[in-house]
């Protein structure tokens, strides 16, 4: 997800530098991209900050699996089981 973010960052810094440079566009037509930008930015924001929380609760899931492997062999499947479900799901 991270890649796809990332790129999606680069094609909206390009559109930003082409419209600093357009002399032909409106004012109406920039105002309504930058606006359009701005809310892309913020989309991007969020989704960035969702994966880092959901890679925190699949790594706290990790140490639990970890931590109880000797002492708890079935909880630890269960775990195990349930990380790959949630990592099958992309969360």
């Amino acid at each position: 997800m991270s890649e796809q973010i990332d790129k999606l960052r680069a094609t909206v810094s390009e559109l930003e530098q082409e419209l600093h440079t357009l002399q032909t566009v409106d004012d109406e037509t920039q105002q309504l991209l930058r606006q359009a930008l701005q809310e892309i930015r913020t989309v991007l924001h969020e989704e960035e900050q969702a994966a880092l929380q959901r890679r925190t609760l699949s790594d706290q899931l990790q140490t639990a699996a970890q931590s109880f492997e000797n002492s708890h062999p079935a909880l630890t499947g269960l775990l195990s089981r349930l990380i790959d479900g949630l990592g099958q799901m992309g969360i």
